[in-house]
């Protein structure tokens, strides 16, 4: 998470706070949709995105909506030979949402709060443009048009052509906007993907039920929690946790939700959250500054749910930045992306995706070799060699601590019969992973 402090304060700007505090409005850019012209696309195999875990899927609104897309029976056959993505280029910084799979009119409903002071001193024009995501990792752009940023000072819905292709984009000017607020039960008896598969999304407010909650890019989320599970019931009902979990029980490595990759051994049945492909503890109380729009789940951290009771109760404040868009507190929302950032290049190789995807697949392997280890803390990376038909050419352990050396060797045999997604030609790819046992 990126913490960003207030700028500094001079006494000009002292004198005008106290004369008539200058607030600007916010402004919320939402990519809503493309039509993408099928005789312009290059002929080719079906992409590899939808092999995002289902809970990475079931979390960003516009994967949740394609069906067959969060599930291990792949897209539809139907599917065309194309991942398509957005790139905005505000000034000196981006908007990106994520590639929508195998479909000519894919839904992103990717939003971004950011200042009217911000858009305003960005140049005199925003670049929207629409792109491939290749299967190699590498991006094409389909075709880009030029805005006016006064435009995007004013409200409405709008479709922009961008050579044969169209992209329909959402603005809304908020002067004035309260808190969305949430109050709901978490049950402990469910899994976090099960949950978000069969929850409604509630824009603007819950009726108590559970639900998964739509966010921004510049919003700001507060959590609090509280409650009591029993993590499993029948053999141990006296084992009672809060919101913050109870430590990791020593014969376990950790108890991550399938597809959860937010703490590695952290706290049993702790409340955690994920936002698209990014996982975190929230415990009794978290702030969260949203650095990718997506939707907003919580859980229990637990692999087996099934033998749960119990639940905790939260509340879920989203807001806009505290004083975005006060110059007179010198304070801006803008977004969170720089042009030309590590944030803002395509993947090499195959997606890190698919990796996560199926190294999670394989998750009880992997502990079965640390599990009977003296000392189980430390980590192993290991190096793939995938070739093009998604078989594995060879597995290496480029790293392993010293008390993990035969571990990783146990890893590397038995990941010599997984298989991947197809890539393009032949690539390597590594994957760290760390082990602790409480």
């Amino acid at each position: 998470m990126i913490l960003r402090s207030a700028l500094a304060v001079t006494p000009l700007a002292l004198v005008a706070l106290a004369a008539t505090p200058a607030r600007a409005a916010n402004v919320r850019i939402t990519i809503v949709s493309a039509k993408i012209d099928g005789a312009k696309l290059p002929k080719g195999m079906v992409r590899s995105t939808a092999h995002l875990s289902d809970l990475a899927c079931l979390s960003l609104p516009g994967l949740r909506a394609v069906e067959g897309a969060c599930g291990k029976q792949g897209l539809p056959s139907t599917s065309s030979p194309l991942d398509s993505l957005v790139r905005v280029e505000l000034g000196d910084h981006v908007v990106r949402t994520y590639p929508i799979p195998g479909t000519m009119t894919p839904e992103w409903n990717y939003g971004v709060v950011v200042s009217e002071t911000f858009l305003k001193g960005a140049g005199a024009n925003a670049t929207f443009a629409l792109y491939d995501y290749e299967p190699d990792g590498s991006e094409k752009k389909l075709g880009d048009a030029q805005v006016k940023m006064a435009e995007l000072l004013k409200a409405g819905q709008k479709t922009l052509k961008l050579g044969t292709h169209q992209l329909t984009y959402k603005i809304e000017v908020v002067k004035e906007a309260a808190p969305r607020t949430y109050s709901f039960r978490v049950p402990a008896d469910k899994q976090m993907a099960d949950l978000a598969r069969a929850a409604k999304v509630a824009p603007t407010s819950s009726s108590g039920e559970y639900v998964v909650i739509p966010v921004a890019e510049g919003e700001t989320i507060e959590v609090t929690a509280t409650g009591k599970v029993q993590p499993n019931v029948k053999k141990h009902p006296d084992r009672v946790a809060g919101p913050d979990g109870i430590p990791t029980i020593q014969t376990k490595i950790q108890f991550n939700q399938p597809g959860f990759r937010g703490c590695p051994g952290c706290d049993h049945a702790a409340l955690i959250g994920q936002i698209g492909s990014n996982g975190f503890v929230v415990g009794s109380k978290k702030t969260i500054k949203v650095e990718n729009a997506g939707l907003l789940v919580l859980a229990i951290n637990d692999l087996k749910t099934e033998d749960n009771a119990g639940g905790f109760d939260v509340k879920v404040t989203v807001s806009l930045p505290a004083d975005a868009g006060d110059t007179a507190a010198g304070v801006m929302t803008t977004p969170s992306k720089k042009k030309g950032s590590a944030a803002d290049r395509a993947g090499s190789g195959i997606d890190p995706r698919v990796v996560q995807q199926i190294v999670d697949s394989h998750g009880a392997e992997l502990d079965a070799c640390v599990i009977n280890e003296a000392n189980p803390n430390g980590e192993v990376v290991l190096q793939f060699s995938i070739s093009a038909d998604g078989s594995l050419l060879g597995v290496i352990v480029e790293k392993a601590s010293p008390n993990l050396k035969s571990a990783g060797d146990c890893m590397r045999k038995k990941a010599l019969g997984w298989k991947f997604p197809p890539p393009r030609g032949v690539v390597t790819a590594r994957y760290p992973l760390s082990f602790q046992a409480g």
